[in-house]
């Protein structure tokens, strides 16, 4: 059976690459957006390409992706306190002399 994702992905590359050929020729210095677009378009085909088709599934790919998210910032927050205690720390203890 043929999805939805699978015409979409068949039809979008080939005709992103044609436009991106088009404006590469048309335009001086298009072959810089041509690769770009080409770029882009390549990692949209694969994301869409790899994420479940199942609703439930899917939901929990970006659930996933959302707590790594969460976890990241958490951590990055913790070492920010962190380093910031440990300065204060220095600033508070007197010379001795």
């Amino acid at each position: 059976m043929i999805t939805f994702r699978r015409i979409l992905t068949w039809t979008a590359t080939p005709a992103g690459v044609g436009a991106a050929l088009l404006v590469g020729r048309t335009y001086p210095g298009g072959w810089g957006v041509a690769a770009l677009v080409a770029v882009a378009g390549a990692v949209i085909s694969t994301i869409a390409a790899l994420l479940p088709q199942e609703s439930e599934h899917r939901r929990d790919v970006w659930r996933a992706w959302f707590h790594h998210r969460e976890r990241m910032a958490r951590l990055r927050l913790a070492a920010v306190e962190a380093r910031s205690g440990s300065t204060r720390r220095a600033d508070d203890h007197e010379p001795s002399g």
